[in-house]
């Protein structure tokens, strides 16, 4: 017999559960220490090896009912797994039978469909971002009316992702008021005017956010470039040498503080930034913008190695091309030089200067494309003049790490 430890009824041995109470039986039989207590009496009594087995019992009973719960999990993932198979199995036959109809491209479609998912992995990752950029606010809350602060942000937090950035936007430089010393708040509205191109306002609450967190690495690099093309070099300066200290392998500082130095004519040090730059972005752009500094040097040989490297990397790179025929005409290499100048016509014929050059005969008669700028000309645009993709390069990678990508993805949804 088994006696229920629940209500002491008696149960035969074939029982799992009292038949009185419904409980789970836990087996004892009779051990040497139950005899020392007195038999079978010993139950009512409180014994080490009576609690030993009523844990025991319990853990034995969980593990039963999670090896159930375990067993319908891996059946319900056989089958989805099973769905999956016959549906991509579907579409695969139908891609192909559309395909020898000609009615689709097969590669094209896949192509289309492995964007798609990457593009809904990439906007999960972004609003995770987002949301812990307003936990990074929320988090840092120093002010008096923290519910009226929280509601703020939520407000411009759902704005935002409705693709309403304007209005929302004004939400958070409400809650900015109720806490003066919230950098990230301050961060992020400077980024937000620094992405519509609106420097004055970006300067302004960024130079907030550098009050409170000197630091601030993306704080500094924002204002080192809002500063050089304004025109005030020293404080870009400034800004890009305290941004590369806090980060030594910082493309865009190294950049910007090698376009400012150009402009001053300090070339030496300009190729310093400008080399390193090209080490920790080895692009196309990045080869171009060396080639050319090197060119202003008058280190003919060395920009043509680098001006190859450009076209090599892309081929339709006309700038890069038209200088390569500049070089090629400075060396009385006619041929050559025409057969880079057509080449920049036909990948770019709207460049009037890519026509001139077909017909030019002397170095004397062309100019390099305008790419950095002079401050005894005119010191603003420093940082960001000349071509174009060179100033893509720069606002991407300020960008890129610190986007507020949910406005910028649901805008273009909209548009």
């Amino acid at each position: 017999m088994i006696l229920c430890q629940q209500c002491t009824h008696h149960n035969p041995y074939n029982r799992d559960t009292c038949a009185a109470c419904g409980a789970r039986l836990m087996i004892i039989t009779t051990t040497p220490t139950a005899e020392a207590y007195g038999g079978i009496e010993s139950l009512l009594r409180p014994t080490l090896e009576e609690h030993l087995l009523e844990r025991i019992s319990s853990l034995e009973s969980q593990l039963d009912r999670a090896q159930d719960r375990l067993e319908l999990v891996l059946d319900l993932v056989h089958r989805q797994a099973t769905s999956g198979l016959y549906d991509h199995a579907m579409i695969d036959a139908l891609v192909e039978h559309l395909s020898e109809r000609g009615a689709v491209e097969g590669g094209t479609l896949e192509t289309l469909w492995r964007d798609r998912i990457a593009e809904h992995y990439e906007e999960v990752s972004e609003q995770e971002q987002f949301d812990k950029r307003i936990e990074q606010m929320l988090g840092s809350f120093g002010g008096e009316n923290f519910d009226l602060f929280a509601r703020l942000l939520d407000t411009g937090a759902d704005l935002f992702v409705e693709g309403n950035a304007k209005r929302g936007i004004r939400y958070f430089e409400k809650a900015l008021v109720l806490d003066p010393a919230n950098v990230s708040v301050a961060l992020f509205v400077g980024e937000h005017f620094f992405r519509l191109n609106k420097p004055v306002l970006a300067r302004s609450y960024l130079e907030r956010a550098i009050l409170e967190e000197t630091d601030n690495y993306t704080a500094r690099l924002m204002l080192g470039v809002i500063c050089g093309d304004d025109g005030d070099l020293d404080s870009a300066k400034r800004h890009l040498s305290r941004a590369l200290k806090i980060q030594r392998n910082s493309f865009a500082a190294h950049y910007g503080l090698g376009r400012i130095l150009v402009s001053e004519g300090r070339l030496r040090e300009a190729l310093s930034h400008l080399r390193r730059a090209l080490s920790l972005k080895p692009t196309a752009e990045m080869h171009y913008l060396v080639g050319r500094a090197y060119l202003e040097d008058g280190r003919a040989e060395v920009a043509v190695r680098h001006l190859r490297r450009c076209v090599e990397m892309d081929p339709k790179f006309d700038a890069a091309l038209y200088h390569l025929g500049l070089i090629y005409l400075r060396q009385e290499k006619l041929l050559l030089a025409q057969e880079h100048f057509r080449a920049a016509y036909e990948i770019n014929p709207r460049e009037s200067r890519y026509r001139t050059a077909l017909r030019a005969r002397k170095a004397g008669q062309l100019a390099p494309l305008p790419v950095f700028g002079r401050t005894a000309i005119s010191k603003r645009k420093v940082v960001s003049s000349g071509d174009v993709r060179l100033a893509e390069l720069l606002r991407s990678d300020l960008l890129e790490p610190h986007s507020q990508s949910v406005e910028v993805r649901k805008g273009q949804k909209r548009g």
